[in-house]
């Protein structure tokens, strides 16, 4: 799946950047989406479907590609130096997604993350000239912790789908069951397990927007916006009561604007 600070920040982002850097972040754009329709709403075998995505980015990779989106990607990947491994995580995470519904631990959702949303943020880096290892952790720390925001805002429309990504560990902690999230308002012991999830992915978050200052100008514009938008996500799901299934918590553009001025003058810092 695509991260939903993905799916929005890119375009956003692409508004305010130079030619190059946005030509580069469009393709990949491109790329996610099409790797998270086949993963999550193509109709039809989507193993078939990932398989022969990874096929055509192989080909990407030789310079010739079939599909449309690939061919723009090829550009990027060849300018831009990605790996081809970290464009594959991505597909790696949309194959889990077809077997696996429940995640144990903490530590195994953290593994599923860093195939879902850890490349989205390695590929920008790299996109900047910026893909350095101590870099490229922060910008790890920040796409985990904006992936499991989006697992406490969409937890109900995950259970619908036959999905859990909150850890067992933790609902059994917190004596949650699935079938609750049907009333139609999470229960207050659900609201305590997502006030546990949100402070954890909050610290998680604010450990890694170091990098914020630690960029050049556009690179720094683009991270910034991401780490704006978990910030103003956890902010809307605190100010509902850490209950996303009553209501709408998505953030107020005012808000992650906000967030995003805040970031990139302290520098990332808090």
């Amino acid at each position: 799946m695509l991260a939903r600070a993905g799916s929005e920040n890119f375009p956003v982002a692409a508004r305010v950047l130079p030619s190059g850097p946005r030509t580069h972040l469009m393709a990949l754009y491109g790329y996610f989406r099409l790797v998270d329709y086949a993963g999550d709403e193509a109709p039809g075998n989507r193993e078939i479907l990932l398989d022969h995505l990874e096929a055509d980015l192989r080909h990407a990779y030789r310079g010739t590609p079939r599909l449309p989106l690939l061919r723009a990607l090829a550009i990027t990947v060849h300018e831009c130096g990605i790996p081809q491994d970290v464009l594959v995580r991505l597909i790696d995470a949309n194959r889990r997604d077809q077997h696996v519904r429940r995640y144990r631990t903490f530590t195994e959702l953290v593994d599923y993350c860093a195939l879902s949303a850890n490349p989205v943020g390695e590929s920008v880096l790299h996109v900047f000239g910026c893909a350095r290892p101590e870099l490229v952790a922060l910008s790890d720390r920040i796409c985990t912790a904006l992936q499991i925001l989006e697992h406490c805002q969409d937890v109900l429309e995950d259970h619908r789908q036959g999905r859990a990504y909150l850890p067992e560990a933790d609902l059994r902690h917190y004596g949650c069951r699935l079938d609750e999230l049907e009333t139609g308002r999470a229960p207050e012991h659900w609201r305590a397990l997502l006030r546990f999830q949100v402070t954890r992915a909050r610290r998680l978050l604010d450990s890694g927007a170091l990098l914020v200052g630690r960029l050049p100008l556009f690179a720094r514009l683009a991270v910034a916006g991401y780490v704006a938008g978990g910030r103003a996500t956890a902010r809307a799901l605190a100010a509902a009561r850490f209950d996303p299934v009553s209501g709408d918590v998505t953030p107020a553009r005012a808000r992650t604007a906000a967030e995003g001025a805040r970031l990139l003058l302290s520098g990332g810092s808090w």
